[in-house]
């Protein structure tokens, strides 16, 4: 496992294949994790990654991840426990969902993640015969909330890896306090946008047969009145 330099960085580590069949996310693979500023030592480290190899082995090892959503919540804090800078992570799944691999794709800083090479994803994909993917990022600000270029950048991954064949799951934003799936996130702020649409439309609606029957009325009694002079 790679243990911190005097830097507060992570040696490097070689990223050998990660092994199929079940997780097969190894303690070399954890320890790429480690690439940037975190606030554990190396015991602490070393904890982490034990209680995430517990969790992948008896709570996640050949599971549809996103039906156990608690562990698999609990396994995403662990991911990035510590970080104080953004990570970007993917999550690699067949076709039955279960957990091939999962790689750190890239480092900002403390506020942003950079672009990611959707090619890079792809090539890993093939090679690990994946049919899903779900992403993850960190928010060091403890901000649970997607943030608007969270959403853009979901919808770029969406379309562009659309067309490649790999289906994106989800994405989450990850805090020490747990996870906010940005997908659902989103389907659940279209629900709400398309509830208040509603609410608009059915009220000019009323408005509009209150002022037709207004209209009716007073032509009705205007008809009534001169009927009655004549």
């Amino acid at each position: 496992m790679a243990t911190s330099n005097r830097s507060g960085f992570a040696a490097p580590v070689d990223p050998a294949p990660i092994m199929k069949g079940g997780l097969g996310i190894t303690t070399r693979t954890v320890a790429i994790e480690r690439l940037h500023h975190s606030t554990f030592n190396d015991r602490a480290t070393a904890l982490i990654a034990k209680a995430m190899r517990l969790i992948e082995e008896r709570r996640l090892r050949g599971r549809q991840i996103l039906n156990h959503l608690e562990d698999f919540s609990r396994y995403l804090v662990l991911r990035f426990a510590g970080l104080t800078n953004e990570q970007a992570h993917v999550l690699y799944l067949d076709l039955d969902r279960r957990l091939l691999a999962a790689d750190v794709i890239y480092t900002g800083d403390h506020k942003s993640v950079a672009g990611w090479d959707n090619r890079q994803m792809l090539v890993r994909a093939i090679s690990l015969g994946a049919e899903h993917v779900v992403f993850a990022h960190n928010h060091p600000n403890e901000n649970p909330e997607p943030s608007p270029m969270d959403f853009g950048h979901l919808r770029n991954l969406e379309c562009s890896l659309s067309t490649l064949g790999l289906n994106v799951l989800e994405s989450f934003v990850v805090t020490s306090s747990g996870i906010t799936g940005i997908k659902a996130e989103r389907q659940r702020r279209d629900e709400v946008e398309k509830q208040c649409r509603q609410v608009i439309a059915d009220r000019r609606s009323a408005e509009l047969r209150a002022k037709r029957d207004a209209t009716r009325a007073a032509k009705a009694a205007t008809n009534h009145k001169e009927h009655c002079h004549a």
